[in-house]
């Protein structure tokens, strides 16, 4: 070791020293008289005079800057260090200073709604959707109904958990209204003024972002896959959804979503398994799909009676499978009869006028919707399957047992499925029900007033091609295997909270008896119609 290392080695000792024992010296008390010190009044004995420190370390450096010490000829640099700030893991449960919304971030949202509806037929509670209309020449045939609700009314939350970094995020959503089960026994008084409260939405998603693509979970009750549920294909329509012939349904699931953009368009490929549609089927069902939006073609398009949003063109497809054990049919079943259920679902939703965009082209977002025109346009066609269409059964029933003893009571089939899905034939096999369905809308937005005024129309047509021939010749009145639908509605948002809408809703079903005329095969089907006019009031928070 040099002369000079050892010496630059000891001043170095002297100084980091010095300066400890400064900052362990605490400060004298100054005396009420401003003067030094009285080191007899304290108690204690004098204490040493201290060694004047060199003024660098006297005024004491910023806590982030250096400081140069000089002791002789040589320059000491001592940095002290920066204070480490503790940083909260989102993972642990406790007090933190910053402010809630900056870790949580939650949204509430919702309409009151208010719904008058005139029918020509007892046929329908508040929504006209699948069910079996009276047939013509009885009493709910012959005469009309009026109704007025505000069950349709919902809140919901929408909340997003703190950013956990590496670009996942996890958000939850709950929503309700007010068309729970009412008991059986519920009077009318009960049931329009006095809901049950019905659970819509209750699930999470957690999204993991890449450079361009993302991949998500979904877990809890969201819309079913199939039809891709809540992705921009819906109806516009007064009328509450779904409407007859639409797919709309929600289901408890666990559902993966691949998306990426590819040039001009975004494809979205997702797989689910959802609630079994039988418990006892012992296997969820099975639904995937795949999307294809074309980001750059965008138009107008309004959700049921929702406010209009702006969409791009898309055109989805998907499927399902589902596996049926129904108890054999016996009065005391042995081994489940075993059969299978899918479908085929085809959407689409094209802006045929697009939307005006802003000065920036068509990244920008668009100015108003004025003379803004969309077709929205569903396919689907599946055996087993009518659950997915709302309160879709066809009126098919099991059929009775045989009782050639002539017992009293009768034996009775206890079925372990809902109705309407699948049925038995004339040999004791079990027979999913097959539906197919076409939907087909349009929207127009009138020129002026911002596009605060608009237009939508749609048609639907349903058929079966196995109902009748699976139910029994003497009951095959109080089944339908073909029904159309048509609706006009015209709407007007007074405010951006405030919309109203008047609809016209016209349904025609055709049963699957024919009255005997004398003829081979008898006469032509009977069929029965409802008439529909509906007022709708919505404000929007």
């Amino acid at each position: 070791m040099t002369a000079r290392t050892l010496v630059t080695t000891v001043v170095l000792g002297i100084a980091l020293a010095a300066r400890t024992a400064a900052a362990e010296i605490p400060d004298p008390m100054p005396p009420p008289d401003g003067g030094a010190p009285d080191p007899a009044a304290s108690g204690s004995p004098a204490a040493e005079p201290t060694p004047a420190l060199p003024p660098a370390l006297q005024a004491g450096p910023p806590a982030s800057a250096p400081a140069q010490i000089s002791i002789g000829r040589i320059e000491v640099q001592v940095t002290p260090e920066a204070p480490v700030k503790q940083q909260d893991s989102p993972w642990e449960k406790k007090l933190s200073g910053e402010p809630m919304q900056s870790r949580w971030q939650s949204n509430l949202y919702g309409f009151v709604e208010l719904n008058a509806m005139r029918d020509s037929t007892q046929s329908y509670g508040p929504s006209s959707n699948n069910a079996v209309l009276a047939r013509p020449g009885t009493y709910a045939g012959l005469h009309g109904r009026s109704q007025m609700t505000a069950n349709n009314s919902l809140f919901g939350f929408i909340i997003k958990a703190p950013d956990l970094g590496d670009r996942l995020t996890a958000m939850g959503h709950a929503e309700v209204d007010f068309f729970g089960v009412q008991p059986s026994d519920a009077t009318e008084s009960t049931l329009y003024t006095t809901p049950s409260v019905r659970m819509r939405l209750f699930y999470f998603r957690l999204k993991q972002s890449f450079a361009a693509s993302s991949i998500e979970l979904l877990a809890g009750q969201y819309h079913d896959l199939f039809a891709w549920g809540a992705s921009g294909f819906y109806p516009n329509s007064v009328a509450f959804l779904g409407i007859a012939g639409e797919v709309y349904h929600r289901q408890p699931q666990i559902r993966l979503t691949y998306s990426v953009p590819l040039c001009c368009v975004t494809i979205d490929v997702a797989a689910a398994a959802v609630r079994p549609v039988q418990r006892d089927s012992e296997v969820p069902d099975l639904q995937g799909g795949i999307k294809v939006s074309v980001d750059r073609w965008r138009g107008v398009g309004t959700q049921g009676f929702g406010q209009p949003d702006i969409q791009a063109l898309a055109i989805g497809v998907s499927g399902v499978w589902r596996r049926f054990a129904v108890a054999e049919f016996l009065p005391v079943p042995g081994e489940p009869k075993i059969a299978f259920g899918h479908g085929i679902a085809v959407n689409a939703f094209v802006p045929i006028i697009p939307a005006h965009v802003g000065p920036g082209g068509k990244s920008a977002p668009p100015q108003n919707r004025e003379n803004a025109l969309s077709l929205n346009a569903e396919f689907t066609i599946g055996s087993g399957i009518s659950d997915l269409y709302t309160g879709l059964t066809g009126g098919a029933l099991f059929p009775s047992l045989p009782n050639p003893a002539g017992l009293m009571p009768p034996p009775i089939y206890h079925p372990n499925i809902d109705s309407g899905i699948v049925t038995f034939d004339a040999d004791g096999n079990v027979r999913p029900i097959d539906w197919r369905a076409l939907v087909v809308g349009l929207q127009y937005f009138l020129p002026g007033l911002g596009g605060r005024i608009w237009l939508s129309a749609n048609y639907s047509q349903l058929k079966s091609t196995n109902i009748v021939s699976l139910t029994p010749e003497n009951t095959r009145g109080g089944v339908f295997y073909w029904q159309q639908y048509f609706d006009a509605n015209a709407y007007a948002a007074v405010t951006p909270a405030v919309q109203v809408g008047a609809s016209y809703q016209y349904t025609q079903q055709y049963f699957g008896d024919r009255p005997f005329t004398g003829e081979p095969g008898g006469g032509a089907h009977p069929s029965s119609h409802n008439h529909r006019a509906e007022l709708g009031f919505r404000f929007f928070f």
